[in-house]
């Protein structure tokens, strides 16, 4: 046996180490105290669960462009632009140098609807801003029968550029109030309609005693629609979701005093066929008694998670969307009254587009474009100015 181990301190030496042990021990709590006061005094910033939810997010103005609409191509003026789309590159055999869009037109010089390729110039990345605008094709659309879609029966609202070398265009029937809008799927070259997408019964308009009592409300069909990028495949054989809403609620959802609720479609687009596959309440912002409108929905590359376009008569807002926790509306038949078993789609204040200091005009659709130099997303916003001129408005979104 160690003979040290029966070694014991004497009563003085046992009274230091007590105070040494005291010593350390009135050290560390202080310095557990001061490091508590330290972190409490600091205005740490105070994150919900609901903010986590959205991603970091930010969108920086980079110019704006104006286009006349009595530019001319083929000898007719262009006319309105009431919709535009960009091209995805590397799955459209249309694809060549340059960056393209597709934007509806509502020309009326020889009353047939159809759209425009647009190449667009950016300029150097010390300086990215919309350079030009070069109108290289224009494509009429058809019906079943092969003729040309008349805009005197037919309003062309949104459309989306999709992987099959296609877009998907909703029009409305101009002839018949409360005819049910058209979701057709058109090819990209000839303009001949190839599908169509099924719409749900509770959107068909129903009239009784004079009044319409659910469905699409006259002039407020799908206004905004949109393609997931995530289901870009080489040759368009992978199934695709496609997004779309009317601007303003159906009839049936419409509250007394405001409506405010509207629903988002989500569909699946298979090679033989199309199926909804659920719909979620969008919530609306109000001004007093006055709804905004939807203007366009942007499907982003993170699965869930949206960009939507809103305005007023005064104001237009851009928000970030997340869907994934959204109840399934499909099924209930009207989205008036309080809702406490219902989980809406939720929102987030992106930009106001009044903060730009810049003369807004009424804004008709929003779409993402190619990567910026600086590798950030592109934004493009469209509106118009009492008919004369389309302006364009470029955006880089950046995720950090």
């Amino acid at each position: 046996m160690n003979k040290h181990n029966n070694i014991k301190p004497t009563a003085s030496q046992h009274q230091v180490i007590q105070r040494q042990w005291h010593h350390r021990l009135f050290q560390s709590v202080g310095s557990m105290i001061l490091l508590l006061t330290l972190l409490t005094s600091c205005a740490l910033p105070q994150v919900s669960a609901e903010d986590r939810i959205f991603l970091d997010f930010s969108l920086d103005f980079l110019g704006e462009y104006s286009l006349a609409n009595t530019t001319q191509f083929n000898n007719n003026s262009i006319g309105r632009l009431s919709a535009i789309t960009y091209e995805i590159p590397g799955y459209s055999n249309s694809t060549t140098e340059g960056i393209h869009f597709y934007a509806l037109t509502q020309n009326q010089d020889d009353n047939s609807a159809r759209f425009y390729t647009l190449k667009f110039d950016l300029n150097s990345p010390e300086n990215t801003r919309l350079n030009q605008i070069k109108i290289e094709n224009e494509t009429v659309l058809k019906g079943q029968d092969g003729q040309p879609l008349l805009l005197t029966t037919t309003h062309p609202e949104s459309l989306a550029f999709s992987p099959r070398n296609s877009l998907f265009i909703a029009t409305e029937n101009t002839v018949e109030e409360q005819s049910l809008p058209l979701i057709g799927e058109y090819d990209l070259k000839t303009g001949q309609l190839r599908n169509t997408i099924p719409i749900p019964p509770s959107y068909f308009p129903a009239i009784e005693d004079g009044k319409q009592q659910q469905g699409i409300q006259a002039n407020s069909g799908f206004k905004a629609m949109s393609i997931a990028p995530d289901g870009f495949s080489p040759g368009g054989q992978d199934p695709f979701r496609l997004f779309t809403s009317t601007e303003v609620p159906l009839v049936q959802d419409r509250d007394e005093k405001i409506g405010t609720k509207l629903r988002i479609l989500h569909y699946v687009i298979a090679d033989r066929a199309s199926f909804l596959v659920s719909e979620n309440l969008y919530p609306l912002e109000a001004e007093e008694t006055s709804p905004n409108q939807l203007i366009d929905l942007v499907a982003l590359n993170q699965g869930g998670y949206f960009l939507s376009l809103e305005q007023s008569a005064n104001s237009s807002q851009i928000y970030q969307v997340f869907t994934g926790d959204a109840t399934d509306t499909s099924r209930i038949a009207s989205l008036r009254g309080e809702l406490r078993k219902v989980q809406p789609m939720r929102k987030k204040l992106l930009l106001d587009l009044n903060q730009l200091n810049i003369s807004l005009h009424p804004l008709t659709s929003m779409t993402l474009g190619p990567r910026l130099p600086s590798g950030n997303q592109s934004l493009l916003l469209m509106s118009e100015d009492d008919s004369q001129t389309t302006q364009f408005l470029l955006f880089s979104l950046k995720q950090t």
